[in-house]
C-alpha cells in the first residue's frame, strides 16, 4: 500500500510495507532509503538519483544534458560508480570498475520536509580527475547536523577529459557534468529539506580544484554561494592538461584507431568498447600510477562556447573570480600521495636508481620543460632536497617534502593569495597536521607507520571515509572540524574559539592559517614559505605564469 501525505505544499509518499521515503519531483518520484548516522540518528538516503541522459554511445564525449521524466517510482538505492582505472582497488580485484551510464547523484537529508531550509553541501569527490566516486565520502557523520549532503558523480579519465583541441570535443565534460549535477540540487533540493539559497561546493583535491575552477567559470556563478578546497587549487600543475590533442592521439592510437584527423579519431573512439578506452591508460602512466593525472582540465577559450576561458592564472590575477567565501585547506604532509604507494623498500630503490626517468612523471614536469633539460633538473631536485642521500626510509620524509612541496604547497600557496586579492569575500585558509588512529597512508602504503597527517585524512574528519571516532582525541577533532565547516555553511564565517583571520589581501603578506594539531592545540600563524620558493620559481616550468609570458613573447 502506498500513503500519500501532502506537508507544507511538498507531496511525500511513504510507503506502508516498508516505511520507504518517496519524494515527488519534477522528473518523478524517487523512493530512498532511512538509514542512521553516527550517533543514532535517522536520516533519509536517496542514493543514485539520475541529473543526466546517460552518455553512452553517440553521446560518449559529448556534453551532459538534463534527463528526461521517467513513469513509476525511481528506487534509489544504488551505488553508481563511472568507468575508471583505480588504482587503489585491493590485489587481484579487478582494476578497471564502473559503467559509462554514471550521472548520478546522492542525497541525505535528516529533515524531509521542504520548509526545513536546511544548509547544503555539496560534495565533489578528488582523485586526480581519473578515479573515485560520489559513494566514498559517506554521510554518517554530518547527518549529526542540520545539513543535507549532496555527493555528485562526474565521468573521469578520457570519457571526462578527452580534448581533441577543437569543438568536435573541446573537453572539460567533467566539469560540465559538475554544473549540471549544481543545477539539479539549485532546481531540486528544497523538495529535500535543502535551501536553494545556502548552497556549499565542496571538495577535495581534483574535487578542491574544481571547487575553485567553479569560482572561474561564468556558468557556475549563482548555483553556490561558498566553497571549501582541501588540498588542491586551480593552478596546481595536475589540474590543466598541456597537449590535449598530443595526447587523444595517444590514446586513439592505443586502441587502434586512426589519428589522421580528430573527425575519424573520435568517430572511432565512440565505438571501441569502455573498457578498452580505460585500460589503455597504462599507456600513459610509465611507473606506478605516476604521472596520476594525465587527463584533466584544458583552457578552451578557442571554442564556440569555451568554459574555461583563461588560465586560471589569469582569471586570478585579473580579478574575474566570483566573489563569495572561501575555505581552502593543506595538510601536513601532502606529499604522501602518491608517495605512500611507494613507501615499500623495493620501489624506493627503484626509483633511486631510474630518478632521472621516474620522477618527471611523478612531480608532473614531463611536458613543461624543454627535454634536453630533464636530467639536469631531475638531478638539481634530488640535490637540493635529498643531499647526497639516496631514496630510502632514512630520507623518505624528504621525498615527501618534495614531492609536497611541487605538486600542492606551492601552487596553494600563491593561489589562496591571488584568490583572497581578487575578492572583496573572506577566504580563509587552514593546516591540518592531526595524525589521528588511522590515515589515508595507511591503506594505499599497506603499512601502519606514523608518517604524519596524510593528504585527504582531514576530509574523513568531516565526511565518513574511515573511522575517527575511534579515539577521543580524534573524536574531538572531527567536532571541532564539523562544527566549524558547517558554521561556514551557514554564514560564510567558520567557527572556531580561536579567533580566525582571513588571508590578507595584500600579495605581499604572509599566509594567514589557522593550523589544527590537535584539539588542544589551535591556532593562528602566519607562514611566509611553506614551499621553498625561491628554488622552484628558479626552475624553468612552462606553467601559470611563466606559460603565460611564454605565449605572450612567442606572440611578439
Amino acid at each position: 500500500m502506498i500513503l500519500f501525505f501532502i506537508t507544507s505544499f511538498l507531496l511525500i509518499v511513504v510507503s506502508s510495507e516498508n516505511n520507504a521515503p518517496i519524494v515527488q519531483t519534477p522528473l518523478g518520484l524517487i523512493e530512498g532509503n532511512i538509514e542512521k548516522s553516527s550517533n543514532g540518528r535517522n536520516f533519509y538516503s536517496f542514493r543514485g538519483i539520475p541529473f543526466a541522459k546517460p552518455p553512452v554511445g553517440k553521446y560518449r564525449f559529448e556534453p551532459s544534458v538534463p534527463n528526461k521524466p521517467w513513469s513509476g517510482i525511481w528506487k534509489a538505492n544504488n551505488s553508481y560508480v563511472c568507468l575508471q582505472y583505480n588504482h587503489f582497488n585491493c590485489p587481484g580485484r579487478d582494476k578497471v570498475e564502473g559503467e559509462e551510464d554514471c550521472l548520478y547523484l546522492n542525497v541525505f537529508t535528516p529533515i524531509l520536509k521542504k520548509n526545513a531550509n536546511l544548509d547544503v553541501v555539496v560534495y565533489i569527490h578528488g582523485g586526480a580527475f581519473m578515479f573515485n566516486s560520489g559513494n566514498v565520502q559517506g554521510p554518517k557523520k554530518l547527518m549529526d547536523k542540520d545539513v543535507v549532503q549532496v555527493n555528485i558523480n562526474y565521468r573521469l579519465g578520457p570519457f571526462g577529459f578527452l580534448s581533441t583541441e577543437d569543438d568536435l570535443v573541446p573537453g572539460n565534460n567533467g566539469i560540465k557534468d559538475q554544473i549540471l549535477a549544481m543545477k539539479w540540487v539549485k532546481d531540486n533540493i528544497e523538495l529535500f529539506g535543502g535551501n536553494s539559497d545556502s548552497i556549499t561546493i565542496f571538495g577535495m583535491s581534483a574535487g578542491g580544484a574544481s571547487v575553485e575552477l567553479h569560482y572561474l567559470i561564468p556558468e557556475s556563478k549563482g548555483l553556490f554561494h561558498k566553497g571549501v578546497s582541501q588540498s588542491g587549487v586551480s593552478l596546481n600543475p595536475w589540474v590543466i592538461m598541456e597537449n590535449p590533442l598530443e595526447q587523444a592521439n595517444k590514446l586513439g592510437a592505443a586502441v587502434g584507431c586512426s589519428t589522421k584527423n580528430t573527425e575519424k579519431l573520435v568517430k572511432c573512439l565512440k565505438k571501441r568498447p569502455g573498457r578498452q578506452i580505460v585500460s589503455a591508460i597504462s599507456h600513459f602512466q610509465p611507473w606506478l600510477y605516476n604521472p596520476f593525472s594525465p587527463f584533466g582540465v584544458v583552457v578552451d577559450s578557442w571554442s564556440k562556447n569555451p568554459l574555461l576561458r583563461d588560465h586560471p592564472y589569469n582569471l586570478l590575477k585579473n580579478k574575474q573570480v566570483y566573489d563569495v567565501p572561501w575555505i581552502s585547506s593543506f595538510t601536513s604532509e601532502e606529499g604522501l600521495y602518491p608517495a605512500s604507494e611507494f613507501y615499500p623498500e623495493e620501489y624506493l630503490q627503484e626509483l633511486d636508481s631510474k630518478w632521472n626517468d621516474i620522477i618527471p612523471h611523478i612531480l608532473h614536469y614531463n611536458f613543461t620543460i624543454n627535454h634536453n633539460e630533464l636530467d639536469k633538473i631531475s638531478s638539481q631536485i634530488k640535490t637540493y632536497y635529498l643531499k647526497d642521500k639516496k631514496v630510502s626510509k632514512t630520507t623518505y620524509s624528504k621525498l615527501v617534502k618534495l614531492i609536497g612541496d611541487r605538486l600542492f604547497y606551492f601552487d596553494i600557496e600563491k593561489g589562496v593569495k591571488l584568490h583572497s586579492a581578487a575578492v572583496k569575500s573572506d577566504v580563509f585558509s587552514y593546516k591540518f597536521s592531526h595524525r589521528g588512529a588511522y590515515s589515508a597512508s595507511d591503506f594505499i602504503s599497506g603499512s601502519r607507520d606514523n608518517l604524519g597527517a596524510s593528504h585527504a585524512d582531514d576530509t574523513a574528519y568531516i565526511f565518513h571515509t574511515f573511522d575517527t571516532n575511534s579515539t577521543p582525541e580524534d573524536r574531538a577533532v572531527s567536532d571541532f572540524l564539523m562544527d566549524t565547516c558547517t558554521a561556514f555553511m551557514k554564514t560564510g564565517k567558520p567557527m572556531s574559539k580561536i579567533q580566525w583571520h582571513p588571508v590578507s589581501k595584500n600579495l605581499a603578506d604572509p599566509l594567514n592559517v589557522l593550523h589544527i594539531e590537535n584539539s588542544n592545540s589551535i591556532k593562528m600563524e602566519t607562514l611566509q614559505d611553506i614551499s621553498n620558493q625561491q628554488f622552484w620559481n628558479l626552475l624553468p616550468f612552462a606553467e601559470n605564469e611563466k606559460l603565460l609570458a611564454k605565449e605572450n613573447k612567442d606572440e611578439l
